[in-house]
């Protein structure tokens, strides 16, 4: 190992302690008295940097709330939109509804 990629494994173990340490003090002082996402987000940003998966689980806090704002858009310019289960089965036509006609 040279000092180069010696140097740059020991920044990335600093990284990872500091943002593990940032990570959990902000996850306890979430439910004990004190700023717990002052803490919270700095230390998932270090491992972000470092790790994948924190990488997609940010990503797809990320995308969840853009879809929520998304959705809240529409319901307030009046589009309803809706989630629930299709309670029609594989082969059964779609239950009667309004249809349009293509202008």
């Amino acid at each position: 190992m040279d000092y180069q990629s010696g140097k740059r494994q020991a920044w990335r173990i600093v990284r990872l302690g500091v943002g593990w340490l940032l990570t959990l003090i902000g996850m306890a002082l979430l439910v004990l008295p004190g700023p717990g996402i002052l803490f919270l987000i700095p230390g998932l940003t270090l491992l972000s940097a470092e790790s994948l998966w924190v990488r997609r689980f940010l990503r797809r806090l990320r995308d969840r709330r853009l879809v929520r704002r998304a959705i809240l858009e529409a319901e307030r310019a009046g589009i309803k939109i809706d989630f629930g289960p299709d309670d029609d089965g594989p082969g059964e036509p779609p239950p009667p509804g309004p249809t349009r006609s293509p202008s």
